[in-house]
């Protein structure tokens, strides 16, 4: 059996960088990126090996300021769309994650995990027209303000960065990140949140 190349070796840098900035061009539709950041970053960390599922991004942020909200994003996670049709959890591992993502309160594996589960979005991203995808995590701070007081509310979501050209598929990505919001409202007096509804559907 022939050992599989490494992605390194099948990607090289130049079709990397070209599928990455195609990608990082979609985040227009939150922010202004910043371009360079995002891009160095891919570019330096590569893109999965062909035995992996996904490969983590190092630190990276981008905090954006508009009037009353503000957005900050971090690019986290590489997918080798290559692997996605076995990337999905199904029977005891199904229950298993379930049960174990159940107590977690890190985000990112909550969204990893909601992927994993998703048929249709795997099967999107298996039959991307590039082979790796980009996960990023937003988090939007707004104050929203009422006749006599104001609310400081947080929304966190995935941002999913998928070579797709196909109006359907991409309005279903959006779809996907609007039920994967997580709503919360500031506590009064002491810097913590409490869970809260997510976002009006726009």
């Amino acid at each position: 059996m022939k050992k599989p190349k490494s992605y390194r070796k099948t990607l090289d840098r130049l079709k990397v960088s070209n599928l990455a900035g195609r990608l990082i061009r979609d985040i227009e539709r939150i922010i202004p990126p910043d371009t360079d950041l995002f891009h160095e970053t891919v570019i330096l960390t590569g893109a999965p090996k062909a035995t992996q599922s996904l490969r983590y991004l190092p630190f990276n942020r981008q905090i954006h300021a508009d009037g009353e909200v503000t957005t900050t994003l971090s690019l986290v996670v590489l997918f080798n769309n290559l692997r996605m049709e076995r990337f999905f959890l199904c029977g005891f591992r199904e229950r298993l994650s379930r049960l174990v993502f159940k107590f977690s309160f890190n985000v990112m594996d909550r969204f990893i995990r909601a992927i994993r589960l998703d048929h249709r979005l795997l099967r999107i991203m298996a039959t991307a027209t590039g082979e790796f995808s980009i996960m990023g995590i937003v988090k939007r701070d707004e104050i929203q303000r009422k006749r006599f007081y104001k609310r400081r509310c947080r929304f966190i979501y995935p941002l999913l960065l998928i070579p797709v050209n196909d109006p359907d598929s991409q309005s279903y990505l959006i779809e996907f990140e609007r039920r994967q919001t997580i709503g919360k409202i500031k506590i009064p007096l002491i810097p913590l949140y409490r869970k809260g509804p997510p976002p009006v559907h726009e």
